[in-house]
């Protein structure tokens, strides 16, 4: 009978940090997309307000309100750059989860090759008591011959 894998339960237990470093990553990376979308429509939002702003420069327009647009892109040049440094962070936590992810997988299929290896050496050990026990049998066999009786 094959022994049982001694380290079963770290491998269960690799396999456990790896799904959750996996799953970790995944947040991680939703965030990211999340902040890159943010920042993408920031962008668009202050090229569509400067569009705008030229266009009523060309119409005329009057110093309050080319003081409200400047003060407004101001702002958002401002939560453009919040926005960026946000990005920024959020990339540098999704590749320490990344890193943290090819870590756990790296234990993980170590802990795999060793269950594949002991898997081996069991089937091997376990042919070898096979092949004595018949190897015992057929020395038995061969030692004490049928005897015949002839009437």
């Amino acid at each position: 009978m094959a022994r049982p894998f001694p380290l079963a339960a770290v491998r269960t237990l690799a396999q456990g940090r790896t799904e959750q470093a996996a799953g970790d990553l995944q947040g991680h990376a939703g965030r990211l997309h999340s902040a890159e979308d943010k920042l993408e429509q920031l962008r668009r939002y202050r090229d569509e307000y400067r569009a705008a702003k030229s266009t009523e420069l060309t119409r005329g327009i009057t110093a309050a309100r080319m003081r409200e647009y400047d003060s407004f892109l101001v702002r958002l040049d401002e939560a453009i750059e919040a926005q960026t440094i946000e990005v920024t962070r959020a990339q540098a936590i999704w590749e320490a989860a990344r890193v943290q992810w090819l870590e756990a997988r790296r234990r993980e299929k170590a802990m795999d090759a060793l269950a594949a290896r002991h898997a081996a050496g069991e089937a091997l050990r376990e042919e070898r008591l096979d092949r004595k026990v018949q190897d015992e049998f057929a020395a038995r066999v061969r030692t004490s011959p049928m005897k015949i009786r002839l009437k």
